[in-house]
């Protein structure tokens, strides 16, 4: 962060404050795949926390850590904008949406096999290519 400030002639709080904001910076090293459980009122309402509980059951680990192999990492994050498809959850840059408590199991084994290929994907962007 000090780096970062005195390239861009800011001050190291003025850096430290926009990556304490946002979601996608990082303090220290994350997973393959870092997988952010959306908790805001819409997944909330339809199970986010059950599926926050499931991946942490699954892989060992709670929310804030990475496994012990660098695979996963397991963040609850605030309103991601589908709430129409909750509960939401995205790993790395893609959707998972609509995910039940149940398939935790099942998408940690298809991202260990599969990598992103196995995420659901946004709803518009699917529909976009349907249409």
């Amino acid at each position: 962060m000090q780096h970062v400030a005195s390239v861009i002639g800011c001050t190291a709080a003025d850096v430290e404050d926009v990556v304490s904001f946002y979601t996608m910076f990082y303090t220290k090293p994350v997973g393959k795949f870092v997988l952010q459980v959306c908790r805001t009122l819409s997944c909330a309402l339809n199970g986010a926390e059950r599926v926050t509980e499931e991946l942490q059951h699954t892989l060992g680990i709670k929310p804030g850590d990475t496994d012990p192999s660098g695979t996963f990492t397991l963040i609850e994050v605030e309103c991601l904008g589908a709430c129409d498809r909750a509960p939401v959850i995205m790993v790395n840059d893609a959707w998972h949406e609509c995910h039940k408590p149940e398939d935790a199991g099942k998408l940690v084994d298809d991202l260990r096999a599969r990598g992103e290929s196995a995420l659901s994907g946004c709803h518009h962007v699917v529909e976009k290519k349907a249409g």
